[in-house]
């Protein structure tokens, strides 16, 4: 009775989470730009192989693109030999992605770094869609929002909440994601004026 309920009003959070920190009046970027997807990393299991919340994201971000999308694979190896972004940019391909539509940004270990290595794709991107699991991916908007809030406007939704997809689980990755979040405010607050934070757990 109690693991149902904390599934039902986790999934009420989620549910909320998923529609907010978009633009109130969305832009969009050059005319001939690209409709980025951004895929924010997750580390594989120690032999490389995908985990849930790699395979979960990279769902995400194949049915939140657009057609013709550009996948903008982002994460480096850090805790195998296999960097996140190739595994999961195969995930894609396994899907009938093409290799010209995905990019491997390979050297990102927070969320901050997966928006700053991957700005040569969103400064000149036409729209961009954030693809993590739920409270994960309102975070990186909020810091899109931050440091490049001309960027911000060009966000579309992305459909990272489906009611019961990750069933059981989806108490204990809300649980990950607000540690994760308190851990960054924390150490952003602690940070000296100008520096840069050590980041949290993605």
């Amino acid at each position: 009775m109690v693991g149902a309920a904390a599934v039902l009003v986790t999934e009420a959070w989620s549910w909320r989470a998923s529609r907010q920190d978009y633009p109130e009046r969305p832009e969009s970027g050059p005319p001939g730009g690209e409709d980025v997807v951004l895929v924010l990393g997750f580390p594989p299991r120690r032999d490389g192989a995908p985990g849930i919340l790699q395979r979960w994201r990279t769902r995400i971000a194949l049915r939140s693109a657009p057609p013709g999308a550009l996948f903008v694979f982002t994460g480096a190896a850090v805790r195998s030999d296999v960097p996140e972004a190739d595994v999961m940019a195969d995930l894609a391909r396994g899907h009938g992605i093409p290799d010209d539509r995905i990019v491997r940004e390979r050297t990102a270990t927070t969320t901050r770094e997966n928006l700053a290595r991957s700005l040569p794709w969103l400064e000149t991107a036409r729209t961009i869609r954030i693809a993590s699991n739920t409270f994960h991916a309102r975070r990186a908007r909020r810091h899109l929002r931050e440091r490049h809030p001309g960027l911000f406007v060009r966000l579309r939704p992305t459909r990272d909440f489906r009611p019961f997809e990750v069933g059981p689980f989806r108490p204990l990755f809300t649980a990950y994601d607000a540690i994760a979040a308190a851990i960054a405010g924390r150490r952003d607050r602690e940070a000296m004026p100008g520096a840069s934070a050590p980041e949290a757990p993605r």
